[in-house]
């Protein structure tokens, strides 16, 4: 009698195991949130100054996008300045997806790109917990790019010969990034002495490949080109 309670209980664990993640894959972003307890920490994105000029958007509109673990797919758009993505609720409210696990990689279909959240150390040495979008995938190796946009404050002028310059946001050019496993994220490098340093045992096959290849560092076909080449070392 004991070994069958024992048995049931186990059966009913596992069962009820399952339907969690059964309705975790199906679930929408607020059954998600509310699953975890934090269903509270939605924001509404912050309205922009009117005097500011420029946007801290690459693309302004809302596009419609697939969200890693959610069935629903819904109409986001990404705030690259901030770094984080706004999202139209089925109430019409706009919020802030909030940055966990669950929510990991989010895909613009209409426009192929696909955002991964993810752990890197940015251009600047900063530990950087933020979206970066795949571009390739090539044995251990996976491409990366990270979108850019600047804001500068406004300067009023100090004497009549000067004019006000308002604050605006301006885009900035794309940084990009390389992971495999040896190395984890990294910058990717900007010229074949820096690739050197990167793979100094490879030196002499790294010469070869970019004397053959005429590769530039700053294509991104050829930067698919080098990632090719860096998974058959």
């Amino acid at each position: 009698m004991k070994n069958l309670l024992m048995t049931t209980a186990l059966i009913l664990t596992l069962v009820s195991s399952t339907f969690a993640q059964v309705d975790l894959q199906f679930a929408n972003i607020d059954a998600i949130m509310m699953k975890q307890g934090a269903s509270k920490i939605f924001r509404n994105p912050k309205v922009q100054n009117a005097d500011i000029q420029g946007t801290p958007y690459l693309q302004k509109s809302f596009g419609l996008a697939k969200v890693e673990n959610v069935k629903q797919k819904y109409y986001m758009r990404y705030n690259v300045y901030q770094d984080e993505f706004e999202f139209i609720t089925p109430k019409n409210d706009t919020l802030i997806l909030d940055k966990i696990k669950d929510f990991s990689r989010i895909t613009f279909e209409g426009l192929n790109k696909k955002y991964v959240l993810i752990d890197y150390t940015n251009s600047a040495g900063k530990y950087t917990n933020g979206y970066l979008i795949e571009l390739y995938l090539k044995g251990s190796f996976i491409l990366f790019m990270k979108e850019n946009i600047s804001f500068h404050s406004g300067r009023i002028a100090k004497t009549s010969l000067e004019k006000d310059m308002p604050a605006r946001y301006s885009a900035s050019d794309n940084t990009y990034y390389f992971k495999n496993n040896e190395k984890g994220i990294i910058e990717f490098p900007e010229n074949k002495k820096q690739l050197f340093k990167l793979f100094p045992e490879k030196k002499q096959e790294i010469e070869v490949f970019l004397k053959e290849s005429k590769v530039s560092f700053s294509e991104d076909s050829d930067k698919v080109k080098i990632i090719d080449f860096l998974s058959t070392l």
